[in-house]
């Protein structure tokens, strides 16, 4: 038996009145590699914390049998290159040595300081969050070979498919445990769900059947009381000697009755995921555009400061395709994006464009109207497609009703999305939209981009996003656009 690295028992915690989770026994040994997924604000790095003995739970027993590095997903401390660390590994990842690091580098820099103290416990919280795909590579590469236990939060499923060999799920206050990458997992969530359609079903046939029993039960016994109200009216003396057995029989058939309620209510609740329509964004007469190639260049050069990112450029941006442009930290895939959206004198761009851009909320809002009634007035789609993408994003309908002043940081940035591809627009552009959404969210935001009858222009470091949306591929390399034959 693997050697046990860190257990849980009868594990709770809460953050004020929000219950987090409830763990009865969670363990975890030398060898594995546990991906924690779950959506914004289940607990996630709280797990973590908890773990790594920083937070202590509100109940329960944590046994640490091994000390663990941690890499957090927001670190304030200003890392340094040091003597202490694998300069090997700091080449790999092509770390500069000097200040004003990007948030790649930075990243690379604090893996670097994490992974150099080698311990048989190492906790990763969002390691792949700002790295480009040469960095997300060199990343797997070193924990492929990793001896110990290993327990991460990504949202990237590339990475968890090629790191991970067993998921723990945070749903609900519960966690569950699945063993393999994040493609078993889904295979194992497809399999319940059809296996929980089944019993919904049984359950469904069973109740139609008892009632269908009751019913003929129920009909019995009153035309047994009908008959012995008929007999009752002639003053038989004969008919009130068999008035008794009668009496019984209808007794009898009403405790029948009963009991198949009784059977029926004792069958068990399933409650279905809510079903998820096949969403496709009407496109209002004024968004229509019939040129072919709305946004080209035959010639445009990009410079920040000193810095040369794009050197004589020329593309042709073709209306209702996704395009992802790819690159390495620092390319100059934002700047490309903010070229286009300030419409630089060396692109030709169509008058009739109207750009959309995702930007992150202030959710301290101040007034009461409700999230469906907030979208609604910033959209001309009818309110059962609004309802629609809120459900889509994971807003059921009861939550749809909930004030904008109490959602949450992560509420916020759903309703951000959905009010993305509500509103009117013919062109969507998206600057690392994955970052800092879970894995949910994500899986939503590809239905949406799949629905849109615009174009959108994506920037990415997530191959299996790029892969799920786009319909052609850029990628920035010394300092030139080229086109991407395929996605690696």
């Amino acid at each position: 038996m693997n050697e046990l690295t860190v257990k849980l028992t009868n594990v709770t915690k809460s953050f004020g009145n929000k219950d987090l989770f409830e763990i009865e026994a969670l363990s975890a040994y030398i060898g594995d590699k546990i991906a924690i997924i779950g959506p914004n604000g289940a607990g996630k790095s709280t797990l973590l914390k908890i773990m790594n003995g920083e937070l202590e739970p509100d109940a329960g027993t944590v046994q640490r049998l091994e000390e663990f590095n941690y890499f957090r997903q927001i670190d304030s401390a200003d890392t340094q290159v040091s003597d202490d660390m694998d300069f090997k590994l700091l080449s790999h990842f092509n770390v500069p040595d000097n200040n004003g690091l990007s948030g790649g580098e930075e990243t690379k820099l604090r893996l670097t300081e994490t992974l150099s103290n080698y311990k048989l416990g190492l906790l990763l919280d969002e390691p792949t969050t700002h790295l480009d795909q040469t960095g997300t590579g060199l990343l797997i590469e070193a924990l492929e070979y990793y001896y110990g236990t290993l327990i991460f939060i990504s949202h990237n499923r590339y990475f968890i498919n090629r790191i991970a060999t067993k998921i723990w799920e945070i749903d609900n206050g519960t966690i569950n445990v699945y063993h393999g990458n994040y493609d078993d997992y889904t295979n194992q969530k497809a399999l319940e769900n059809l296996t929980l359609e089944n019993r919904h079903k049984n359950i469904a046939d069973e109740k139609k059947r008892l009632e269908d029993a009751a019913k003929k039960q129920q009909a019995y016994a009153e035309k047994v009381g009908q008959y012995d109200k008929k007999k009752a009216k002639t003053n038989d003396p004969g008919h009130r000697g068999q008035s008794k057995p009668k009496d019984i029989v209808q007794k009898n058939a009403f405790k029948k009755v009963k009991a198949i309620e009784n059977r029926m209510n004792q069958l068990d609740e399933i409650n279905l995921p809510e079903e998820q329509v096949n969403l496709k964004f009407p496109t209002a007469k004024s968004e229509i555009i019939h040129n072919k190639f709305p946004i080209l260049t035959q010639g445009l050069t990009v410079r920040r400061g000193d810095k040369l990112l794009l050197d004589d450029i020329s593309f042709q941006f073709e209306f209702g395709k996704t395009i992802a442009i790819t690159g390495n930290n620092g390319s100059g895939k934002s700047s490309l994006l903010t070229e286009i959206i300030n419409c630089n004198d060396a692109l030709e761009i169509s008058p009739k464009i109207n750009i959309a851009t995702y930007e992150q909320m202030d959710y301290k809002f101040e007034d009461e109207t409700t999230i469906i009634k907030y979208l609604l007035k910033h959209t001309d789609f009818e309110e059962s497609m609004v309802r629609s993408v809120l459900s889509r994003i994971g807003f059921s309908q009861s939550e749809v009703m909930k004030p904008m002043n109490k959602v949450s940081g992560g509420e916020a940035t759903r309703i951000s999305l959905a009010l993305l591809f509500v509103k009117p627009s013919n062109v969507i552009v998206l600057d690392e939209p994955t970052n800092f959404i879970d894995l949910k969210t994500i899986e939503a935001l590809e239905a949406f981009i799949s629905a849109y009858r615009g174009m959108v222009i994506v920037t990415s470091h997530d191959n299996e996003f790029i892969s799920r949306v786009a319909d052609e591929v850029f990628k920035i390399e010394n300092h030139k656009l080229i086109r991407d034959v395929q996605i690696t």
